[in-house]
Order: C-alpha cells, then structure tokens, then sequence
C-alpha cells in the first residue's frame, strides 16, 4: 500500500540537518475513504526539503515515498517500530555534524493544509513557557535564532508565527528527540538520538501550501532560510535587541458569509472565529479557493490575506490578495490529498467584493442583494457582478437539513433551512422590501450519491401562498468533514430554476 521507506539522504557541509517525515504520497488507486479520513502526506515538502538543502549545505533525511497512513515517521514510537532505519539514518546525520562541528541544528519540514503563505515554528513548547526542560532549543537559539527567522518571512509577505498553531509538545512528536524528555529511554535507537539532541536545537516548520508548491512564494521562503542560516547555526553570534514577542491572541470573529451568484462567477466567502474561507467558481468549471487560520492580532474580519467588512445598512466590502490555488473541478474535498495533488498555484490574486442590500438592515441581518467585483488571478480578469446573498452570525444548526438561498426570478428571493428529520424549518421571503415568514416546509431529496439531483421544496409562506421549487445544481461542490465519530457529507450548489437559466443562488444538503 504505502510501499519501501527509499529515503533520500544528502550529506551536507554544514551544521544544518533537515527532515521531512511526511513527503511520501499514497497510492490514489488503492486508497479510499473509510469510516474516517485519511491522513494527508505533506505534498512536495520533500522536493522543498531538497532545494533547501542545495541552498544551504544541509545535511537532509526525506521520506519521498512512504504513505504516513502507513508509518507516521513524525511519531517516534511508529518510526521506531516499523521503521528503524529512519532513526538510524537520522542519528548518523546528527553524528557527522556533531563530529565536524560540535553542534547541530535540525529542521523539520510538515506541510500545513492552508492556502496562505504562513510558517508556524514549532519547538517543542508553547512561546513563553520556561525553556529549561521542555523545549528542543536553548535560551539563546530562542532569543535569536527564531527571531531572526520571524524578521526573514516577514520581510517577504510571509506570516510567521512560533508555536502558535503546530508547537510540536505532543510527547511523540519527532522534535521530542531534542528536549531531555527521551535521554533515559530504553529503547537504544531513541535514546542514541535524544542524547546527541543534547547538543542540537531543533524547529519544527508547518508551512501554508504556497510556501512549499513551486513558484515565487517558495523562493520567498528558500531566501528567508538562506538569509537566516547564520543565526541558526551560531545564535550566540547574533543577540538581538528585538527578541520574539509575546504570542498574540487569536481574534474571536464573528461568522459572516457571503454568496455570489447570477454573473459570470459564483463563489463563497467566510469567516468565523478560527478561519476563512473564499472560493469561486469560474464558467470553465475549475475551484479557486484560498482557506487560511487565524495566527493571532488580526482584526475580527481579517485573515490571512482576507479582509472581510461589514459596513453599515448591510452593506459587505470584502478584499483579498494573495496566493490561491486552482483545482481542474469542485471535487478536491472528497480527498484532499488527492485534490491537492492535482492543485496548480495562482501565485498572485487580487479580489475585490462589494455587496449592498436591496434594502437597509441592522448589523447582523441575513439580506440578499447586490454585489460588484472583480478578480484578477495571475493577471487574467475574471467578473464577480451578479448577486449575493449576505448572513451575519451563525445560523440554524438543525442536522440533516436543506438550506437554500434563492432568486425565484419574479422578484421574491427566498432564504430556507428545512430538517430532514421532520424538525420545524425556518426562513423567509424577501419581497417588496418585506420579510416573509416561512411558516411550513418540506423538501425531497434525490436517491443514491447526489440527493441534490430530483431536489423539490414545497413551502408556505406566512399569508397563505405556496412555493414549489425545484432546484437545478449548476456547479456542486462536495465535503467530507472529519472531526466527529463518522466524516459528515455535505454538499453546495450554486442552483438555477431552470435547465439553462441564470444561476439563481445556493443550496446545501447535509448530514445525509
């Protein structure tokens, strides 16, 4: 399944010793979901991890074939019992740099699965926990080294943060090996190497998708590496009177999102409390989709390169720019690892989104209107006029449900969550400058893997009138979430009314 370890291992000419434990790829005809998610491989750390190496003289261990739903060579007591030889190898890097040069510092290349050009530098502990017994470097390294490295990334539009998502403390987790956590272990091959980690300092690197797909934004961090390398490998050199900040805290966000449909694009755009989301849907039937994290200090409605502001009367600015990636359909959900694969990176995306409610609201409202926009991925122009359908806070939690925000076309608009279970459902029609109670509905899913195909929803609407609507989804976009005992499946579609027709707006089914 997950095949022969076959690491790559260059012998560098310096101090410097990277590993990249998760750069294998599994095999996508074998695989396939099961009652839980797979583990995504970090894909193309180990092409990064040996450019990196060339640029700095660095020794390197890489796993470029070895599934991690096989051997998770990130976790020591998994490597050292189905794969002794990585730490056997991992130890003798660390033996010659010891032996040329009496100390060694490590780094281990991970992938993070956002689309935002962020690296968090993990070392073992929390920032400003003690460093005495329970991080992988010493005082001086984090007074300089990590802050060194922190001003580079800056310096060239990348986020960087340290310890803030990813700090590598889990008692299993690779850089273990260089606190004094493992130096009296009873298995040889992890105490050999935890006590030369006496003498090493070792960060643990979680990179954004941009920083590790080829292009500019991987130069960028390849230049900030080579530019740092001096402080890395001699931080008592480079004392700085700027030492790492204090952790921020991560902004609390309130949700909102926006729908556009109806012009030569649709899309979706959120942002919550821990994240945001922007994806479009061009005509020639790709997924443009930047997701990022909240990393701390950030304003309420931004994230990343994602700035999202709800303005007064229900009106909603949204501007974007950054990086994206571009998947050939809207499936990559399904399996991430296999839609990241095929992912190609827009190296420079400039959006921007201006939403005005057909009618003045409160803060914090559900609206449809009008949107303006336009985006520019690598230079091509692409139009975001058309409509939108704007919801502050979060919404009805009803599962399985059916929600709906549609144009009915004759100057009603319609916003809809319908239980599946028989639960009550909620929403309104917006017509005339009036909300209108739904006051019952119903839905009917279609059979078998799409229940959006044969959608029907039968509503009453507060006065007596009766809608009977059947949805006709025009781009669909499936999910898998993990984080529960089963992966729950959703499905969106930016819908038309009619085989043919404008798009009208967005439906979800899910927990089906």
């Amino acid at each position: 399944m997950g095949g022969a370890l076959e690491p790559i291992v260059i012998r560098g000419t310096s101090p410097l010793v990277l590993v990249a434990p998760h750069g294998g790829r599994r095999d996508y005809e074998q695989r396939r979901w099961g009652s839980a998610p797979l583990k995504v491989n970090d894909l193309h750390t180990a092409s990064l991890t040996e450019e990196l190496a060339a640029a700095t003289g660095a020794s390197a261990l890489i796993n470029a074939r070895l599934d991690r739903n096989d051997v998770d060579l990130n976790r020591i007591s998994s490597a050292h019992d189905c794969a002794p030889e990585f730490l056997e190898l991992l130890g003798d890097l660390l033996s010659l740099a010891l032996a040329r040069y009496g100390h060694a510092t490590v780094l281990t290349v991970h992938g993070w699965n956002v689309i935002q050009p962020a690296v968090d530098l993990g070392f073992g502990c929390t920032q400003g926990a003690p460093l005495g017994g329970s991080a992988a470097v010493s005082p001086a390294f984090a007074a300089a080294a990590l802050p060194a490295l922190v001003r580079a990334c800056a310096a060239r539009g990348i986020a960087a943060t340290a310890g803030a998502r990813y700090p590598a403390r889990g008692r299993e987790n690779l850089v273990q090996l260089f606190t004094p956590r493992h130096r009296a272990d009873p298995r040889p091959q992890v105490r050999r190497i935890a006590e030369l980690g006496a003498q090493a300092d070792a960060v643990q690197l979680e990179l954004g998708a941009p920083l590790r797909w080829p292009g500019d934004w991987r130069r960028r961090l390849v230049e900030a590496c080579v530019t740092t390398v001096p402080a890395l490998l001699r931080p008592e050199a480079h004392a700085t009177s700027e030492p790492l900040p204090p952790a921020s805290m991560k902004t609390k966000g309130r949700r909102h999102t926006l729908e556009l449909f109806g012009g030569e694009a649709s899309g979706l755009v959120a942002v919550d409390r821990d994240g945001a989301r922007l994806l479009l849907l061009p005509p020639d039937g790709t997924l443009v989709l930047f997701t990022g994290e909240r990393t701390g200090g950030e304003p309420p409605g931004r994230v990343g390169g994602l700035d999202v502001d709800p303005g007064e009367g229900g009106t909603v600015r949204v501007r974007f720019a950054g990086p994206m990636l571009r998947f050939a359909d809207s499936t990559p959900f399904l399996d991430l690892e296999r839609g990241l694969a095929g992912a190609t990176i827009v190296q420079e995306a400039a959006i921007s989104l201006d939403f005005v409610p057909l009618h003045a609201s409160s803060a914090g409202s559900t609206e449809f209107g009008t949107v303006r926009g336009v985006a520019a991925l690598d230079g091509a122009s692409l139009s975001l006029d058309g409509s939108g359908f704007s919801t502050a806070g979060a919404g009805p939690t009803v599962w399985p449900r059916v929600r709906a925000s549609l144009d009915l076309g004759d100057g009603g608009r319609l916003a809809l969550t319908v239980a599946l279970d028989g639960g009550p459902a909620s929403g309104f029609l917006c017509r005339d400058g009036r909300h209108l109670p739904v006051m019952e509905a119903g839905a009917r899913v279609g059979a078998g893997d799409d229940p959006l195909d044969g959608l029907v929803l039968d509503v009453v609407i507060d006065g007596g009138d009766r809608l009977r609507i059947r949805p006709e989804p025009v781009h669909r976009l499936p999910v898998v979430r993990g984080g529960a005992p089963a992966p729950v499946r959703l499905v969106y579609a930016c819908c038309s009314l009619s085989p043919g027709s404008r798009l009208a707006g967005w439906c979800e089914i899910g927990g089906f």
